[in-house]
């Protein structure tokens, strides 16, 4: 359970008891990884411990969508007297527990440079593992921090159209940009798989934004009941700009209603889909999210709007299929509908390869580790 401490003192689980000592800045508690880092501390190397990132994060004032940009930092850390305390107990903390590595983990992660070059003087090794790494972000996640972590993982592959994200990190002077698959969650996969006996034959996850809006709405009148759509701030965010866009949306056009999901429902869907279409604002940034490997390692077949970069990971028409507008994307889901055995064959060789590569967030986060640690 989380400890409880006074203001200043530092909020962490622990996942004990071996010989490597890991600090994860992330809170647990919000993440549905901990069955991932249980399996890993079964081997009884890793000891873990898991900052809570909250206690950090409430020193600042964050934009709308909850940034906060380098001269927010820069200010805090400059004139606030209890961050530069909250900074001196969490070095002590770290040096009295033995800890090697910190993996400063997912969004929000902005600790001033001061601070981990204190790190590093100490041989603290420190790594930073982002996801969100496009242009809306990158410049508030990533580039104004890169050039001072020894290793920068990241798990979407372009920046743009011209340039990879590990390019753009070495623009900024970032000494080791590795790109790592995101991985299926634990918890969300299924370990029989049955590519024939699905009842759900088109299924999209994800939050509402006007532009996927109106896509989705030409899918749904075109295929009705079997298209099934789940997701987040859709109906209950009452607080949401988005919700309320849904809301009014939803009035004028009477569509549907978008349900959402619990770690076992998930897990349902997966098993009984056939074909998971997949779209994105910026078609480039792509893969960066759970979905990408969770539908793979479950047998789904996935369709999905990024034909320039898919093929530098995947094979497409063998492993998946890509389309180019909402007109294609129904055209190519009637054809897999119609044509059962493709369909199967396609997702078998995905699965295959899911497999085969170990597409687990739990193998991800085992090869990261080995690499900070240095293990063959």
């Amino acid at each position: 359970m989380l400890k409880k401490y006074n203001i200043m003192d530092i909020l962490y689980r622990e996942l004990w008891v071996w010989t490597k000592n890991v600090l994860f800045s992330m809170d647990l508690d919000k993440y549905w990884y901990w069955q991932d880092f249980l399996n890993i501390s079964k081997d009884g190397i890793y000891h873990f411990f898991f900052l809570n990132i909250d206690q950090y994060r409430a020193f600042f004032k964050h934009d709308i969508i909850g940034r906060v940009s380098y001269d927010e930092l820069n200010r805090q850390f400059l004139n606030n007297v209890d961050l530069q305390k909250y900074y001196d107990t969490l070095f002590m903390f770290i040096i009295n527990k033995g800890i090697q590595h910190i993996v400063f983990y997912g969004y929000g992660q902005y600790w001033h440079p001061v601070f981990l070059k204190k790190l590093k003087d100490n041989n603290v090794v420190i790594s930073l593992f982002t996801g969100d790494d496009d242009t809306s972000n990158i410049k508030y996640i990533s580039l104004p921090y890169t050039r001072y972590y020894d290793y920068h993982f990241h798990i979407s592959v372009m920046y743009n159209k011209k340039i990879t994200i590990a390019e753009k990190f070495k623009m900024y002077n970032s000494k080791n940009p590795i790109r790592l698959p995101l991985g299926a969650i634990a918890t969300h996969i299924n370990h029989n798989i049955d590519f024939g006996h699905r009842d759900i034959d088109v299924c999209y996850i994800g939050n509402v934004n006007p532009l996927k809006f109106f896509r989705l709405s030409k899918l749904k009148k075109h295929f009705w009941n079997k298209f099934k759509l789940y997701g987040w701030q859709w109906n209950g965010d009452w607080k949401s700009l988005k919700w309320i866009f849904y809301k009014i949306a939803n009035k004028l056009f009477g569509l549907w209603y978008i349900e959402r999901l619990s770690d076992e429902k998930l897990c349902d869907v997966y098993r009984r889909t056939k074909i998971w279409i997949n779209m994105h604002l910026v078609s480039y940034k792509w893969p960066s999210n759970h979905r990408t490997y969770e539908l793979p390692i479950n047998g789904v077949m996935q369709i999905t709007d990024n034909e320039l970069w898919v093929p530098k990971i995947f094979k497409v028409w063998e492993e998946i299929i890509c389309y180019k507008n909402m007109k294609d994307a129904i055209r190519k889901i009637d054809y897999y509908l119609s044509h059962e055995e493709e369909r199967v064959m396609i997702a078998k060789k995905w699965y295959e390869r899911a497999i085969r590569e170990n597409y687990t967030l739990e193998n991800t986060f085992r090869v990261a580790l080995d690499m900070l640690f240095g293990i063959s």
